[in-house]
Parts: structure tokens; sequence; C-alpha cells
């Protein structure tokens, strides 16, 4: 009699069912950590977008009629109304891109990296630029940064008025991997 080596049908049912398990596992298990694997890269890219556009604001003036050669002369001094603070937060006249902004509130606004849509109700919506006017949204696809800039009292709260202190609010959205805060004052000085 002639012995046959080989797997029978019931073997080859079992093996079939292990690496079928085998497959489950490795799906639920090993792919998520793949896919989590790009949440730090994200976060580095979100927290270098952040300060790059917090010290490109910054680097600013406190307000459109204040001295943005050396602060000899403030907004609010003298006294006498001459030389207000501006009220209204936003660009001024003639202020269409960074190179032309020339005091903080002029950031205020949606700026996005292409194939992003997160400022959605939010004006005015601009490109993702550097301090020289270029164009940098094809380097943070899928990014935005939102800005605010209102006045601050003594105790840091949200001033109706015109203060001595402006808060500048960044929040940079990363998509599904979260959102960032950044938060800056700038003094009248």
């Amino acid at each position: 009699m002639k012995t046959y080596r080989g797997f029978t049908l019931i073997e080859s049912i079992v093996a079939m069912v292990v690496i079928g398990l085998a497959m489950v596992m490795l799906v639920t298990i090993l792919y998520p950590q793949v896919e989590r694997s790009a949440e730090p890269h994200y976060q580095t890219r979100a927290t270098a977008l952040g300060q790059s556009m917090m010290s490109q604001i910054l680097a600013r003036g406190f307000d459109h009629n204040s001295d943005l050669d050396g602060g000899t002369v403030r907004c609010g001094e003298p006294d006498d109304g001459s030389n207000d603070c501006t009220t209204a937060m936003g660009t001024d006249d003639a202020e269409s891109s960074p190179e032309d902004f020339n005091d903080v509130d002029d950031y205020v606004g949606c700026w996005q990296g292409s194939n992003s849509s997160d400022c959605e109700g939010v004006t005015p919506v601009y490109s993702l630029e550097n301090i020289l006017g270029s164009d940098v949204s094809s380097q943070y696809q899928n990014f935005t940064v939102l800005v605010d800039v209102f006045y601050v009292d003594g105790d840091f709260e949200q001033s109706s008025s015109v203060a001595s202190l402006k808060k500048i609010h960044l929040t940079v959205k990363a998509g599904k991997w979260g959102d960032y805060e950044y938060t800056a004052y700038r003094g009248n000085y």
C-alpha cells in the first residue's frame, strides 16, 4: 500500500481559519498603530506653523497709529485724542498681504493651506504666506490657522474698550489630528 503525503481537507480548513484569525488580528491591532504614528508628525508641523505665525505677528507694531520704528509715539498719547488707538480689529486700508501689515490686528482672520476647508464663517480668508509674502500653503496642506486679536484689561480679560494690551490667540487646526492653541500678548510700548 502506498502512503500519500500532503494535507487532508480538515488540515487545510484549520490552516485557513488560523490564517484568517491572524489577518483579523493584524488588521485590528497593527494597522491602526501605523495610522497613529503620523500624529507626532502633525503635532510637530502644527507647532512649527504656530510658532512661525506668532513670531510673524509679534514682529508688528501694537497699533496702526503707533510709531513702528522704536515706539517714541504710542497710540493713546497724548491724551488729547489726536492719536487714538484704533478700535476695529483687522486690516487697514491698502493692506492686503503680510508684507503690507504693520500691526498685530492686521492678521485677524483665517489662514489656510492647500486642501484645507476649516474657514467656514470666518473672514477674511488668506492663503498661508510667510513674512515676505511668499505662498507656503503647499507646505502646510490640510492645516488652517485662525487668528483673533482683542484688547484685554489689567486682569487679562477681554475688554470692549481700548487698553494697553492686545491678546493674540492662534488656533492651528491639523484636521483629524487636533487643534493646537497659542496665546501671546502685545503691549503698547
